[in-house]
């Protein structure tokens, strides 16, 4: 339990002292919302669009977390030669692991009530059960940590880390819908739409936060989700253990 005080304290105040953590975790995703939200609700009428686009960029938020939770501590240790110090320690690579996971989870808290508020003040209606919304954002959180990990353990620079990460989470945000509604996007987008983490997270989000959809969708969207879970996190986990 120590060790995991320790580490957290010190992962956290990194955060809270790192202006690109800061801008990428709270700027950039205000920002989203502010030019998706005034671009599409003057577009498309009739329709609450405020709070589905508000739903999608809380969403891809939660994953843009997860990601870079999971990749830029271990990267910059990497690099740095944090890793062989922190080896030394009678700790082990679950509490290292662990411990970057729930400052994440902190973070992505922190976001999403920034997140809500601007919705909500742009419009967005909230549904009595959007609080249970927390259960798909966790969930996708965790997948894209342990996604993070993965990619810090096979990139060892926080450079190749970030634009690597980028190149992932930038197109499954647009192909997963949460950059544009989906059924806006060309035919063979549409297609593998339904096969990306991030779908599933807006549909099961969306339906929980705002009530915007079905809840078979947000069954199956959360069932995908836990289950995406397990093989990375195992991966992420022994991966570590390895290197």
């Amino acid at each position: 339990m120590n060790s995991f005080r320790t580490l957290f304290k010190l992962m956290f105040h990194y955060d809270l002292r790192d202006w690109s953590t800061m801008v990428f975790t709270f700027l950039f995703p205000v920002a989203l919302l502010l030019v998706l939200a005034l671009s599409f609700k003057s577009f498309v009428h009739g329709v609450d669009i405020v709070s589905q686009i508000s739903a999608n960029v809380i969403a891809f938020g939660a994953a843009y977390v997860g990601i870079f939770s999971g990749a830029s501590h271990i990267a910059t240790w990497h690099e740095n030669g944090m890793l062989r110090t922190v080896r030394n320690f009678p700790l082990s690579s679950n509490v290292i692991i662990f411990s970057q996971a729930v400052v994440g989870i902190v973070v992505l808290l922190a976001q999403a009530v920034v997140l809500v508020i601007m919705g909500m003040i742009m419009g967005m209606a909230l549904k009595p059960t959007f609080l249970s919304g927390l259960l798909p954002l966790v969930l996708g959180y965790l997948l894209f940590f342990f996604l993070g990990v993965i990619i810090a353990l096979i990139i060892p620079s926080i450079a190749g880390v970030s634009i690597f990460a980028n190149i992932i989470i930038l197109p499954l945000g647009f192909i997963g819908g949460a950059m544009m509604p989906v059924w806006m996007l060309p035919s063979w987008v549409q297609t593998i739409a339904p096969y990306t983490p991030l779908y599933h997270m807006r549909e099961a989000l969306s339906m929980m936060l705002i009530g915007s959809g079905t809840w078979t969708h947000t069954w199956i969207g959360l069932l995908y989700l836990a289950v995406g879970c397990i093989p990375l996190g195992l991966i992420s986990v022994y991966g570590f253990r390895w290197k």
